[in-house]
């Protein structure tokens, strides 16, 4: 079931087309292999960090940023914002799905880092490094170190 969440402001995010953040728990569970929400607790993984970003068939949007849980989303403006930015990123560095990229992924990051967003990038990248950790997925963990190297300062 999609909830949309909110319109991106067009003007503050220098974006053309309407975007939307919308909520999709069976969606997101589904593309990162998790068969229930319970598996997140188990595995004391921050769904915040478990994002989408597509391209919309719809007549009404032009790109969905689809999100586990919207309250979760917003509850941190310093990780909201960063994710925010970073998906955006996905439109110039576009990742196809089922498929992994350092470079797109460093770029996206820096675009949220560009737009002051140093702060929630860097909270980002620890709770996904805590997720690839507490998972023990070695892919994960080394392009979540690889992007953390990346990181100004």
């Amino acid at each position: 079931m999609k909830c949309i969440g909110e319109l991106l402001d067009q003007e503050k995010y220098r974006v053309y087309g309407r975007i939307a953040i919308i909520e999709n728990k069976e969606a997101v569970l589904r593309v990162f292999g998790f068969k229930s929400e319970k598996w997140l607790d188990i595995w004391d993984i921050d769904s915040r960090v478990l994002t989408l970003f597509y391209k919309s068939y719809e007549d009404d949007f032009d790109w969905f940023i689809v999100v586990y849980d919207y309250m979760a989303f917003c509850s941190d403006k310093d990780i909201k914002e960063a994710i925010i930015w970073h998906e955006l990123g996905h439109i110039e560095y576009p990742v196809p799905e089922q498929q992994m990229s350092i470079e797109s992924e460093i770029q996206c990051d820096r675009l949220a880092i560009k737009n002051g967003h140093m702060v929630g990038v860097s909270k980002i990248l620890n709770l996904t490094m805590k997720m690839a950790s507490s998972l023990n997925h070695e892919i994960l963990t080394h392009i979540t170190l690889q992007r953390q190297l990346e990181l100004p300062g």
